[in-house]
């Protein structure tokens, strides 16, 4: 019996440094990984934990209050942190009342059947079945995760929080019925040693799973950062010269006019250089909120987004490139709210309206529509001017759309990426964007807005 009574505080203690590395694991984490919040959460989960498993160890040589009701809310607490970073982690909302509200629960029945009526067989189901339901949430969390195949690491840590969640389901069931008296197949001695057994795989395990994890996503990001940076390059050095060169040749043009006498001439270069320029202006625009969507960790708050506001605010923005070619914009106020991440949208907006502009026809018309269908509100811009290919079509639903400029129905040089980071904008915000024939001639552009306030909205 002593041979097996020092196996078990070997364990503990073996249990104990485990609780310190992953701790110390998790801090290291939080220093250097990009993932924000939900790396924090860890480390506050492995200093918890460290500290509980300490507090245990001194059990008898320090007050029941610390070794017994701290040490086991403080695992508890542990696991509550693991649960809210694995939410963070997976883009879903955290539950911080949730976890306080069963810390607390664990708390006061520690407190209760420790000081009023004590029970050291309760105390092991209550905190048995508190760590089964966060070990079971969080392998739920992983294993069904919305956003598509699961890494290696995050499969092993599914596996590892369904084996310790399954394990304390056991625990706390074989505790109950011991406690019943009814037959002890298994010696005390042997169910902490598993325990223990239990508590030092899991700890390690944790400690180089979630590290996996984040170095995974952090390579997937660096990766996606370079792909990114070098198409921003790419398009800052193909298309954002181009209308720097036309700029200077009208405004050269401009004041060969004017030392000549031809006032009239010069007059129609400066507002044609004018015009330019605003379009120059609004594209360099459009590329620093791209960039800033490449670019920023996490993912843009969504807010509140008032539809008719929108769409009135966009014609006004436009208004000089209507009046330019006498184009009119028919709109029908719905008094509608969506939400969706703000300079997207209304660079979405923008970008759609002008580019049904470009190619309408003179003295045209464009018709902008909103309809709510199912959870979302679709926007169509509609005009009646030169249309699409079916092939562009294509191109732009595969994502295949090559930056190639098209001359407007006026003249209009664009850039020639508008739709393509419309397109991008949308699927960052796991929103959609589409074009269609208009069959009485022109195009149909159709975005979405979320109709109602999303989950991962704080």
């Amino acid at each position: 019996m002593f041979g097996v009574e020092l196996d078990i505080r070997t364990l503990a203690f073996i249990a104990t440094m485990s609780a310190v590395v992953q701790a110390i694991a998790f801090i290291s984490l939080s220093l250097v990984a990009r993932r924000g919040v939900c790396t924090t959460l860890w480390a506050l989960g492995g200093i918890s934990n460290a500290i509980g498993f300490i507090l245990l160890g001194f059990r008898g040589a320090i007050p029941d209050i610390a070794s017994v009701i701290v040490a086991n809310t403080l695992i508890t607490l542990a696991h509550g942190f693991y649960w809210l970073g694995l939410e963070i982690y997976t883009n879903r909302k955290p539950s911080y009342l949730t976890t306080g509200a069963i810390t607390g629960i664990v708390a006061i029945l520690f407190v209760y059947y420790s000081e009023v009526i004590p029970s050291v067989s309760t105390r092991i189901i209550v905190i048995s079945a508190a760590l089964a339901g966060f070990s079971l949430i969080c392998f739920y969390i992983l294993w069904f995760q919305k956003q598509g195949r699961r890494t290696a690491p995050e499969t092993v840590m599914a596996l590892t929080f369904a084996v310790h969640g399954l394990y304390h389901v056991f625990r706390a069931a074989y505790t109950w019925l011991a406690h019943q008296e009814i037959a002890n197949f298994m010696t005390a001695s042997t169910i902490h040693m598993v325990a223990f057994l239990d508590v030092i795989l899991f700890l390690l395990l944790t400690a180089v799973g979630f590290t996996g994890m984040i170095i995974i996503s952090l390579n997937t990001s660096l990766h996606a950062e370079a792909k990114a940076r070098n198409r921003l390059f790419a398009v800052l050095a193909h298309d954002l010269r181009t209308p720097f060169h036309g700029l200077s040749g009208l405004s050269l043009l401009a004041q060969q006019d004017l030392v000549a006498g031809n006032q009239a001439q010069a007059l129609g270069n400066i507002r044609q250089l004018h015009s330019s320029t605003s379009e120059t202006l609004r594209f360099l625009d459009d590329l620093l909120v791209w960039g800033r969507t490449l670019f920023d960790e996490g993912k843009p708050s969504r807010t509140e987004i008032d539809i008719d506001q929108l769409i009135k605010d966009t014609i006004a923005t436009v208004r000089p490139l209507l009046e330019a070619k006498s184009v009119t914009v028919t709109y029908i106020p719905q008094n509608l709210a969506g939400y969706g991440v703000a300079p997207h949208v209304q660079m979405i907006c923008r970008n759609l309206l002008v580019n049904a502009i470009k190619f309408s026809n003179p003295r045209s018309r464009i018709l902008i529509e909103t309809a709510v269908v199912g959870t979302a509100i679709h926007i169509r811009i509609i005009d009646r001017g030169a249309g699409v290919s079916d092939k562009m079509i294509a191109e732009f639903t595969k994502g295949t759309t090559s930056y190639k400029s098209t001359e407007g129905t006026f003249g209009e040089i664009g850039s020639g990426v508008g739709l393509s980071l419309c397109r991008d904008l949308c699927r960052e915000d796991e929103e959609h964007l589409w074009l269609e024939h208009n069959p009485e001639g022109g195009l149909i552009a159709t975005f979405s807005l979320s109709a109602e306030i999303p989950e991962n909205t704080a």
